[in-house]
């Protein structure tokens, strides 16, 4: 295999997307479990999580090459670099890799990662060009790797609050999203929230999203569910939150709904240091 078909591998995966389910499940378990010292179960349940991130990635991919050949014509598959049964391919030996993982582990695991690899290659072949319902199941998608890591370790009512941030933040971050793949989501006659209802609502809906995201965090650190060191890391996501609702409300162009999904995934990244932080 020469190093640019590795790297076009690398890429089909999602990397960035993969390292986050990678270390937030872990993190998952590890708040689930009251803190207790880290186990090889949380090591399994990463690495499982991030074989499912992968796997979904990469079979979204197969079923979005038309698509992404007007809107993200670097992607791998649209380059031609690997082919539609390479990314079926990957799909199925990750999924199969990542549900043989929970063997190890427990029943209730075994059955979200089955559920989840389900939803999400339901997801990408029907449900992705769905006004709402798509977006409404990527993002509970997210907040299930928090579900998973409290399934992990027997925990599961640990684990709902992280979960939530995850689903608020994710949900908005889908919206963006259509916004900026409606070129192409159009040209494959998908039905979409700001395809068929204009970019207004959508903006609208996630922002809506955001908010709520910021007076959730806030609450949770008043109520002293988490140390107080958790109330200053977080508010530094929640001012990049804030940040984002004003910047989709300057302009609703594809360029700046890109900016803004980074602006949300920086702030996921900055809500998990905060989540661990006041977990300790």
């Amino acid at each position: 295999m020469n190093s640019n078909k590795l790297l076009a591998w690398i890429q089909l995966s999602r990397p960035v997307n993969v390292l986050i389910t990678f270390v937030s499940i872990p993190v998952a378990c590890w708040i689930a479990g009251g803190s207790a010292p880290l186990q090889l179960s949380y090591l399994l349940a990463g690495i499982s999580g991030a074989l499912v991130a992968a796997g979904a990635n990469a079979i979204n991919d197969a079923f979005d090459i038309e698509i992404d050949r007007i809107n993200r014509p670097d992607r791998p598959l649209p380059r031609g670099v690997l082919t539609l049964r390479d990314a079926r391919r990957m799909w199925l030996m990750v999924s199969i890799v990542a549900v043989a993982i929970n063997l190890f582990l427990n029943i209730s695991a075994l059955l979200i990662v089955a559920l989840s690899i389900f939803l999400l290659t339901y997801y990408s072949a029907r449900l992705k060009r769905t006004v709402l319902i798509g977006n409404v199941v990527i993002a509970s998608m997210t907040g299930m790797a928090f579900i998973y890591g409290g399934a992990v370790v027997a925990r599961l009512e640990r684990a709902l609050v992280p979960a939530l941030f995850a689903f608020l933040v994710n949900f908005a971050r889908e919206l963006l999203k259509d916004i900026e793949d409606m070129e192409g989501d159009r040209k494959e006659n998908a039905v979409t929230l700001p395809i068929k209802y204009g970019t207004a609502p959508a903006i609208v809906l996630a922002s809506a999203s955001i908010l709520l995201l910021i007076g959730t965090t806030i609450a949770a650190a008043l109520l002293g569910w988490y140390a107080p060191i958790f109330l200053s890391l977080v508010l530094i996501a929640d001012v990049l939150l804030g940040a984002t609702v004003l910047l989709v409300w300057r302009s609703a162009h594809p360029a700046t709904m890109r900016r803004a999904s980074i602006m949300l995934k920086m702030s996921m990244i900055i809500g998990l240091i905060s989540i661990i932080a006041g977990s300790l």
